[in-house]
């Protein structure tokens, strides 16, 4: 719960102004999901939203500015610039560490998909239990600047039929607070899968399991 200072503003029939007081939003946790070129997907508190540039949360932090390359934004919380990393949580008190952990939704076709990053680059992905590993199209290779030229040529049968890949080995991957590192890789050349496979390269540390229509993806320890 967010506790209100005193205000002694005018109250109108179309608005009404939350005054928070200046500690409150300094103690909140605070956790980029993901970070694009001109807005990012950001958890504070309770409250996930997706801002804008120069938009502002209802808890009253404004975003700044984003770096989708490198997965980093400002934000202005109690009139302060601060700075968030994609997959960073930061709270104002000390918490006992948790289990990293995350919940994924059914989009409109009734497939998992999420916004994650790889390698500090913000990425769209769709849960794939049967691919064995991530998954990316040359096309998107490229746009991450992931030179896979240098991985090893790889025979893969897909739905079009035969052809080849490079296995590679990413040096991180992000889904909402799980981060792992050197995950392995296969670049399928042209433009297909025109959306990343999230396979069990990556999810093979995880525990699945599904609540309340969500895929909770939890970090094993």
């Amino acid at each position: 719960m967010l506790r209100m200072a005193r205000c002694r503003w005018p109250l109108f029939g179309w608005a009404l102004w939350w005054c928070l007081s200046p500690a409150t939003l300094w103690a909140m946790d605070v956790q980029v999901l993901a970070v694009f070129s001109d807005r990012a997907v950001i958890q504070i508190g309770d409250e996930r939203t997706q801002l804008k540039i120069g938009e502002s949360s209802t808890s009253g932090a404004r975003l700044l500015s984003t770096d989708a390359r490198m997965g980093r934004v400002r934000l202005l919380m109690d009139d302060q610039e601060r700075e968030f990393t994609l997959g960073g949580r930061v709270g104002g008190a000390y918490q006992t560490p948790r289990q990293a952990s995350t919940r994924i939704y059914r989009d409109s076709s009734g497939a998992y998909t999420t916004t994650g990053s790889i390698n500090g680059t913000a990425v769209r992905f769709l849960v794939d239990t049967g691919a064995s590993s991530v998954v990316l199209s040359a096309t998107q290779a490229q746009r991450l600047n992931i030179d896979y030229s240098r991985g090893v040529l790889t025979p893969v049968m897909t739905a079009s039929g035969n052809t080849l890949g490079y296995r590679i080995v990413l040096d991180h991957v992000i889904i909402g607070s799980i981060r792992q590192h050197h995950v392995q890789a296969l670049v399928l050349p042209g433009d297909s899968p025109h959306i990343a496979l999230l396979g069990m390269s990556f999810l093979n540390a995880l525990n699945l399991r599904n609540e309340s229509g969500a895929l909770v993806l939890e970090q094993r320890y």
